[in-house]
């Protein structure tokens, strides 16, 4: 047979080829049976990966209808070296996971804290306006309202918590670099706990993986193989500002607690918790309080009329905006530390309609206070 020299030729000079010399010697019938299994193993080997393949096409096309693309106008940070800040606006690019029917969707907090508008673009290339909900800083997690929704697409859904485990494969779906929808596949490859929230049981987790995360990823969904959403990407560990490092994820279990926590309606302050040294040394005598950097146009803080910082200053690594009001107590309860900051804003997700509460504050060295009615909440 053709085949016998040929395979002489190709074993020639191994350990492998004397062994199959032997048995073509021996017994060319059974040399042929071994063939033939290497051959069946070859096949099932490039039946599975295709196989492989074809699930992770069949994942996409079924989630991707409900992964959304965010272009956010937002309140701009101070330039490196500029000392001088006025309020401006720039443009940003995220993701997002559209979770329920009526528009809620999912995304980071960095992607939308200051946004002062966004746009929502879905698969199908329909487009809407959104609206920021809740913010959770601390966790990068936010939530924000589309005011249309197609109606054929299909909500994504949630894992149940601590559905994952290390060394699964994981995809997600994004905008990187404002590229629409793009997929990456990787593997969930750690699991990162932080110290518990204080005043609260929320102990944040982040998931790790080697899935491709760039700028634009922020926000989007990252999927287990049955489609369901075990993560809201956060950010990357990266020298070069790439996707050659880690990625980060807010893992489901702490989205659904900070989901069930009912977090309440963004307010629209961006802030800077003071510690006593730094509140004496902005001449601010009660010693505690929340230096307002930011004011979101059309939110609560800005229907109040509350301002924003306009100096830039650098303390240690940390940049600063100086000159905005200072918050001290909402409703008679001092923000002192992140506990107090944290059990106020539980406090506020609380009120009901007609309820009157009052915000004191220190302006050109002089306490203030404004009081808001409560209306009818606006999501």
């Amino acid at each position: 047979m053709i085949t016998i020299p040929l395979t002489k030729h190709l074993f020639n000079s191994t350990v492998l080829g004397k062994l199959a010399k032997y048995i073509i010697q021996k017994d060319c019938s059974l040399f042929m049976i071994i063939l033939r299994l290497l051959t069946l193993v070859s096949l099932s080997f490039i039946t599975s990966c295709a196989s492989a393949d074809n699930t992770i096409q069949k994942l996409y096309k079924s989630v991707n209808p409900a992964v959304v693309e965010l272009h956010v106008k937002a309140l701009a940070d101070p330039k490196p070296g500029q000392t001088t800040y006025k309020a401006s606006v720039a443009g940003s690019l995220g993701s997002g996971a559209l979770i329920n029917k009526q528009g809620r969707i999912l995304t980071a907090a960095h992607v939308v804290d200051k946004a002062t508008s966004i746009e929502v673009i879905f698969a199908d290339g329909s487009k809407t306006s959104g609206h920021v909900v809740w913010v959770e800083s601390m966790i990068d997690l936010a939530m924000i309202q589309a005011v249309d929704v197609p109606q054929n697409i299909e909500p994504l859904a949630l894992a149940k918590a601590g559905d994952y485990q290390i060394g699964e494969q994981v995809t997600v779906i994004g905008a990187p670099y404002g590229v629409s929808h793009s997929l990456s596949v990787g593997y969930l490859s750690g699991i990162r706990d932080s110290k518990r929230i204080p005043a609260t049981d929320i102990a944040p987790r982040l998931l790790q993986t080697d899935a491709s995360i760039n700028v634009g990823n922020s926000g989007g969904p990252m999927f287990n193989a049955k489609g369901e959403i075990i993560g809201i990407v956060s950010h990357i560990l990266s020298k070069s500002g790439g996707s050659n490092g880690l990625g980060f994820v807010v893992s489901v279990d702490t989205i659904r607690d900070i989901m069930d926590s009912d977090p309440g309606t963004f307010s629209g302050f961006i802030p800077f918790l003071l510690n006593k040294q730094q509140s004496y040394a902005l001449n601010n005598a009660a010693g505690y309080g929340m230096l307002i950097q930011h004011v979101v146009p059309r939110t609560l803080a800005d229907k109040l009329g509350f301002k924003g910082g306009n100096l830039n200053v650098t303390i240690g690594h940390t940049s600063i905006l100086l000159g905005g009001d200072i918050l001290l107590a909402i409703n008679g309860h001092r923000i002192t530390d992140v506990e107090s900051a944290i059990k106020i804003k539980q406090r506020m997700a609380s009120v009901k309609k007609g309820d009157e509460i009052s915000f004191t504050f220190l302006r050109n060295g002089e306490v203030n206070t404004v009081y808001w009615q409560v209306e009818t909440p606006q999501y």
